[in-house]
């Protein structure tokens, strides 16, 4: 996600203690009662104006008779999501510090990215998870990409941005700036991200189970190596 509302903000992160001295500082002032308060506030403002398109959008991808329509209709929804949270969100353009988080996609909306960018996903990814048709939610991947660049992110913007993952859609901060979404190794930050779960759900429902899962950049290795 990302939106045009002002420049991204590069937080410097090299002194590590003073960084987390800041990263603390804020999660107490919006994960507070008030705090919690003001964002609840803003969230449901600009969501329930847009919740029955975003609705009929999911409702379509429940319906929908395979995995890769079922993704077209989730991703419509989540660019419902963001066009009604752009001016809310700490989200912008030139903000590249969600595309160093693990980015985990199914083997069916891999597909549909590599047909729409002309490169064939791996077949045998490395790290790869079979998920259950009987699981609720889906299994847990470990962390093996965490502080590496997205294999599409090009001088901090997404190089397939009309076709990228949903959960990169789904991304978005609802705090003023992107102070806590910097990683710091080690480290356990509390974003107050939009609540997506819905469209998460179906996706996993639809698309993931069933299936296997895996990291963008195992799905598409050659990208890193021609970075």
């Amino acid at each position: 996600m990302a939106s045009e509302a002002g420049p991204a903000i590069r937080w410097d992160t090299s002194d590590r203690a003073a960084h987390l001295q800041r990263v603390r500082q804020r999660e107490g002032e919006i994960l507070g009662p008030e705090g919690r308060a003001r964002i609840d506030a803003r969230a449901r403002a600009v969501l329930v104006p847009a919740n029955a398109d975003r609705m009929r959008l999911v409702n379509e991808a429940i319906g929908a008779p395979s995995r890769a329509n079922a993704i077209v209709w989730l991703h419509r929804a989540a660019d419902r999501l963001s066009q009604a949270v752009a001016r809310e969100v700490a989200c912008r353009r030139g903000c590249d510090a969600c595309c160093h988080q693990d980015v985990v996609v199914t083997q069916a909306e891999a597909e549909l990215i590599g047909r729409a960018i002309g490169q064939r996903p791996a077949a045998a990814p490395a790290g790869a998870v079979s998920v259950g048709r009987d699981l609720n939610e889906p299994p847990p991947m470990p962390a093996r990409h965490t502080g590496q660049p997205c294999p599409f992110l090009e001088a901090g913007e997404c190089g397939i941005f009309r076709n990228r993952p949903l959960v990169c859609r789904l991304n978005a901060n609802f705090d003023e700036d992107a102070l806590l979404c910097q990683i710091v190794p080690g480290e356990s930050i509390s974003v107050p991200y939009v609540d997506t779960s819905i469209e998460k759900a179906v996706y996993h429902g639809k698309v993931a189970a069933g299936g296997l899962v895996a990291d963008i950049r195992d799905w598409f290795p050659s990208e890193i190596g021609e970075q």
